[in-house]
């Protein structure tokens, strides 16, 4: 009876733990899939992160590499700009070597043009431009001069041509290239007011009236150079405050005494002003 009381005890507590086991293995078994659809939906979650991650790389590389191919045309941008200043430069200081040896010869007289006046085609065509532009050029047709008013090229003491003006000496370029001006070439003159030069960083660029007056018209003509004009058909003078055509002490005549003159000769019928200067730029001298 004992033996049996204890075997029956023995049953009922094996099933009590085999009962209890199987409870806490199904629980286990629970946080175990709940545990595992939180790596799941961690998982999904960075794979989109990262996604979006590689897009904005994407987007940013593309970004990179249109600012890279802007850099690179501003670097040619700016290297052709370099190019064109350093050219510049090299023409004024061929200018003010030019004026420094002529100060120490006499002057130069006015300019006298010999030959026919110029053809009806092209005289027509610059009444016209004359006519469009009546406010900033005058043309004299007997001398076959074209006359801007310096104020409408150039802002006071610059030799910078304002963006104002490019349309008009644009279309002069076109004029003087036409076939009736085939027979020409130009002779691009500058003068000034007599009013002395005296700032500082105006006077670095141009130390004199003379030195601006060249400037001046060195600006106007590399202008008809870079819209198509042959250069070995193009002269420059430079006469400063020494050839006023009115009166300087009233500001309408420093006004009208601050111009850039472009006179249309035939190839060949100006006289040499100096074997000295070794120039091809030709002119009759007289004597004030």
């Amino acid at each position: 009876m004992c033996c049996g009381g204890r075997l029956i005890s023995c049953v009922v507590v094996g099933g009590l733990l085999a009962s209890l086991s199987g409870c806490v293995s199904l629980s286990e078994h629970h946080r175990l899939k709940a545990q595992h659809r939180n790596v799941l939906a961690e998982k999904v979650s960075l794979e989109q992160e990262l996604f979006d991650v590689r897009t904005a790389n994407d987007s940013l590389r593309t970004r990179l590499g249109s600012m890279e191919m802007e850099s690179g045309t501003r670097g040619e941008l700016l290297a052709n700009l370099r190019k064109e200043n350093s050219l510049l430069d090299e023409m004024r200081q061929t200018a003010q070597s030019t004026l420094e040896e002529m100060a120490q010869r006499q002057a130069l007289g006015d300019i006298s043009v010999s030959g026919p006046r110029l053809p009806e085609a092209l005289d027509s065509a610059l009444k016209q431009f004359s006519s469009q532009h009546r406010n900033s050029v005058d043309y004299d047709a007997a001398r076959g001069i074209v006359k801007w008013k310096s104020d409408l090229l150039f802002t006071v003491g610059s030799d910078v041509l304002k963006e104002s003006s490019i349309e008009g000496l644009r279309s002069f370029t076109q004029i003087i290239m036409s076939p009736a001006a085939s027979e020409f070439e130009v002779l691009v003159v500058g003068h000034t007011d007599s009013q002395p030069i005296v700032k500082a960083e105006t006077k670095a660029k141009h130390p004199t009236n003379w030195h601006l007056s060249a400037h001046r018209a060195i600006a106007v003509a590399f202008s008809l150079k870079k819209y198509g004009y042959e250069s070995q058909r193009i002269g420059i003078v430079g006469y400063g405050e020494f050839r006023p055509i009115a009166n300087n002490a009233l500001a309408d005549g420093k006004g009208q005494n601050r111009r850039v003159e472009v006179y249309l000769v035939p190839r060949g019928a100006l006289v040499q002003a100096s074997a000295a200067t070794g120039s091809d730029v030709r002119m009759t001298a007289r004597q004030p």
